[in-house]
């Protein structure tokens, strides 16, 4: 990835990248759009705040759709699960019939407040932005905590990336094997934590 993500850096369509990452992360597609975007931020430095607008409004697009697909194509007129739905469960990881069920509960206790909290988490946001059209949560307010919440997110990650990145950047450019194992035992271990709770 590092490699892949170098070649992007130095171009001028390293904003578009990150851009359609976001978009196909919050929609259909399973994709570690917050590593791609640090490991860009890194090696741009310059660009961090760029990279995140493009991320954000990725996202928010992404969303859209993801809702869209929700609240069209998700449900059938029986009230089962349509075969688009059965195919993303078999096919597609992150998604299945317990987490869809799980977040639904939450949505039930917390309404649109669960898309701020799953800014936080390592979910693919497209399970949340495919629920919303699901259980109909309001479009308009959808958008503004799509927006809010994945724009905090990027422009953190920015933040961040500006604040220690030179740091960081001469860790991986010498030791890039040692930290993607370490982040890599990292994001297992919390998704097995997450399933365990």
């Amino acid at each position: 990835m590092h490699v892949w993500t170098l070649k992007w850096a130095n171009t001028k369509r390293g904003t578009w990248a990150i851009f359609l990452c976001a978009f196909a992360d919050a929609s259909f597609l399973p994709l570690p759009t917050p590593m791609f975007f640090i490991l860009l931020s890194l090696l741009n430095i310059k660009k961090a705040y760029l990279y995140a607008f493009y991320g954000t409004f990725g996202s928010l697009l992404g969303a859209v759709v993801g809702y869209s697909i929700g609240h069209f194509a998700w449900i059938d007129d029986n009230g089962e699960f349509s075969a688009l739905a059965q195919l993303i469960f078999n096919y597609i990881p992150g998604f299945s019939e317990t987490i869809f069920n799980t977040i639904q509960m939450q949505f039930e206790k917390w309404d649109f407040l669960v898309l701020f909290i799953a800014s936080l988490l390592p979910i693919p946001y497209k399970i949340f932005s495919i629920s919303s059209g699901v259980f109909n949560i309001n479009i308009v307010m959808f958008c503004i905590a799509t927006l809010i919440s994945q724009g905090l997110k990027f422009f953190l990650f920015a933040l961040l990336t500006i604040k220690i990145g030179p740091e960081v950047k001469k860790i991986i450019d010498y030791k890039i094997k040692p930290v993607f194992l370490i982040v890599a035992a990292c994001v297992i271990l919390l998704i097995v934590i997450i399933k365990i709770l």
